[in-house]
């Protein structure tokens, strides 16, 4: 591959990453999707890749099911096509960086993790000060304001979110968000390095992990990361390490004040938006339902219509009936649920199954159910599995026979992966 290639992979990488960064209008622009999805295509086809079956037979299980749709509903939501191309996208840009994509995640998110460190330092230093550094461009560019005076980011790098004041956003949209990025960099990052804990990359994550202060980040590394990376070493190990693990987690859970309060806070008033939404009764204009709030909710709308759900048609939802308050949903893997019903719910973890154990086949790991968990409890917060990055993860199962990447051997000199 020539160094010209090499680029066009990494820009088409990160047009990927920073569209499932959601950070400013730049990233969430229709204008933007459709220009990723179609560059990486026309890469794609230029280079005389060839597009499986089984794609093709899920373009058109897509098709049948939103003609279900229309049948059902007497409409369909133009945004089917948007989301149609997101798909496309997800799986025309793995097909061409699969044999890449690790080190290319690892990294990225290593070097925007160490360049927001000092920027979060100056955050809690001076937040006013940042904040008329950070949104410079957007202030003085009104079409890249993005979610009016609270929310400032600085070129898909760095993001300030008043509702996150003392907390560290880094590249993404908020810490909660930061933090679903950081725990799978992690996980992969346990892959590229023989599950060495501490290196230069381990060290940034952690750091700019603690930085977040989120609940759900934080859980994910306690029953998530840390198990994946104990499964993975000799038994002995694992003894040593639950040893010492476990009590830290005991006391980070019942002793960190902001931990124990906001579970339970979410816990307690996961019914408050429920009633509201029954008897569609408040002076609020805006509100967030939730993760437990969500969950019902959408469990409510999963009874009425369990097996195909109802795809696009947002507005046959609870969610977005509930008179003149607009209610933000935050629990991505319900949503999923109730927007692909039992058929899409399937197809998720069977894809995410067979992508993992083919992973630790071809990367030699144990503990391939670690990685869906790891994604699973990440969107249980965040509706990242409708974004091309975690898309991808969906669509390696299409792959034909001698495509997955090449076999891995390890550098025991300079301690890296070198792929053959």
């Amino acid at each position: 591959m020539t160094v010209k290639q090499e680029k066009i992979d990494y820009f088409l990488f990160l047009m990927g990453f920073f569209i499932t960064a959601t950070a400013n209008a730049i990233t969430i622009s229709n204008i933007t999707v459709v220009f990723a999805a179609l560059f990486t295509m026309y890469i794609f086809f230029i280079r005389g890749y060839k597009i499986d079956k089984a794609f093709i037979y899920f373009s058109v299980a897509y098709l049948a099911i939103n003609a279900i749709y229309l049948i059902k509903f007497g409409y369909i939501d133009l945004r089917a096509f948007r989301e149609f191309l997101r798909f496309a996208h997800a799986y025309f840009l793995i097909k061409i960086i699969w044999k890449k994509f690790i080190p290319y995640f690892t990294k990225t998110v290593y070097v925007l993790s160490f360049i927001s460190l000092p920027l979060y330092f100056l955050q809690l230093y001076d937040y006013d000060m940042m904040r008329n550094i950070i949104g410079i461009i957007e202030h003085n560019v009104p079409f890249l304001d993005y979610r009016g005076d609270w929310y400032e980011n600085f070129l898909m790098i760095f993001t300030l979110n008043d509702e996150g004041m003392f907390r560290n956003s880094g590249f993404a949209w908020e810490p909660k968000g930061f933090g679903t990025f950081l725990t799978l960099a992690m996980m992969l990052r346990l892959i590229e390095n023989r599950f060495r804990l501490i290196d230069k990359y381990m060290i940034i994550y952690l750091i700019a992990m603690i930085t977040t202060f989120s609940t759900a980040t934080l859980s994910v590394v306690f029953f998530a990361v840390f198990p994946f990376y104990i499964f993975n070493k000799p038994p002995s190990y694992r003894v040593i390490s639950a040893a010492v693990i476990v009590p830290i987690m005991a006391i980070a859970f019942t002793k960190a004040d902001f931990l124990e309060k906001k579970i339970m806070n979410e816990y307690n008033h996961r019914y408050k938006w429920v009633k509201f939404v029954q008897e569609k009764d408040s002076d609020e204009k805006e509100q967030s339902l939730g993760r437990f709030g969500s969950l019902i909710i959408d469990m409510m709308d999963l009874e009425k219509e369990p097996i195909l759900g109802y795809g696009n048609q947002k507005f046959e939802r609870t969610q977005f009936s509930a008179g003149g308050v607009r209610l933000t949903h935050v629990n991505g893997l319900s949503d999923y649920m109730v927007h692909y019903g039992i058929v899409g719910t399937l197809f998720l973890l069977i894809t995410l199954s067979i992508t993992f154990i083919q992973w630790s086949i071809i990367y030699e790991f144990k503990g391939w159910y670690w990685i869906v968990i790891e994604i699973l409890a990440t969107s249980f917060a965040s509706t990242i599995l409708f974004y091309p990055i975690y898309l991808m993860f969906m669509f390696f199962p299409f792959f034909k026979k001698g495509e997955e990447p090449a076999k891995l051997s390890f550098d025991y000199d300079n301690r890296i992966i070198r792929w053959n």
